[in-house]
């Protein structure tokens, strides 16, 4: 169990990542399997939900990780966070990965268990904000495999753009959001980001028809995750079309039920559709009913 406390993920970790803690996932090999094998067709992207913030997103030519996160319980201020999802795979099996994009330094998103296993193995580049990209440097991954961006920077990967965005995390250093554009299909992903009056600009400027949004119950005294009212109406801002709901599950503090965004949706009389994902799923865009 590691002990960790809110704002000091950077300081704490600068040069001294947390041990690997090298925990197994009881899905042996299968879900990789599923996913490495599987064929997007020509102008779709393909997501897996890995839990907390994390997926897997695909496109014909593409294969990027997105905050994934294989470790277990944690310490925060007193607190303690019991991992209430399943481990999906072994970080040390992965081979086809083209990138890792990380929303900030959270250990629930940049994740020691994940990143020195495929660092090792494979020839992925790490995208990030600077303060990740401080870290990962200080960690002995070699500077030519990190991206940095800032807000508004942008960099390609494959057939997919990646476009850095405003964040309104108040508890990382430094942090992105993310708009993935396959050129036809673009999906944003909040990291941990609350509502922010940014969004409705993003929305004006970008075509977004997938928004990953953070949802989840916050603990006494703090604003770490949006509640279902805030999901809809950041998705709202951003004109998306399809809104799934993103972190409910991974900690047992900050459980939440995905299925009221999908009343709240409702309640508005919004046109967007809701996407519910558990650990695993795989959601293709667009589908054949779409």
């Amino acid at each position: 169990m590691i002990v960790m406390g809110r704002g000091e993920y950077y300081d704490v970790r600068l040069g001294k990542p947390y041990p690997v803690s090298d925990l197994k996932s009881e899905w042996f090999d299968w879900f990789l399997k599923t996913v490495d094998e599987y064929k997007p067709i020509q102008g779709s992207v393909t997501l897996w939900a890995l839990g907390g913030a994390g997926f897997i997103l695909r496109t014909k030519k593409s294969t990027i990780y997105i905050d994934p996160y294989l470790g277990g319980s944690v310490i925060s201020e007193g607190l303690v966070f019991h991992r209430m999802i399943p481990i999906p795979f072994n970080a040390s099996s992965v081979r086809k990965i083209d990138a890792v994009v990380v929303t900030h330094e959270d250990v629930d998103h940049l994740n020691e268990d994940f990143i020195f296993p495929v660092s090792r193995n494979t020839k992925c580049r790490f995208v990030c904000p600077p303060s990740v990209a401080d870290l990962l440097e200080s960690w002995g991954i070699a500077q030519n495999r990190i991206i940095s961006v800032k807000e508004n920077e942008e960099t390609r990967i494959g057939d997919v753009r990646i476009i850095a965005l405003a964040s309104n995390d108040p508890n990382a250093k430094t942090a992105n959001t993310y708009i993935f554009d396959s050129g036809k299909i673009r999906m944003f992903h909040s990291g941990d980001s609350v509502f922010s009056e940014e969004f409705a600009e993003i929305g004006r400027k970008y075509d977004i028809d997938i928004a990953a949004i953070s949802l989840g119950v916050n603990p006494p005294g703090a604003k770490w995750y949006n509640n279902p009212g805030d999901v809809v109406q950041i998705a709202r801002d951003l004109n998306a079309k399809v809104l799934i709901p993103m972190h409910w599950d991974l900690w047992g503090i900050c459980l939440e039920d995905p299925y009221l965004v999908e009343q709240e949706a409702r309640n508005r009389r919004t046109n967007m559709k809701v996407v519910v994902l558990r650990v695993g799923e795989r959601f293709d865009y667009p589908s054949k009913r779409d």
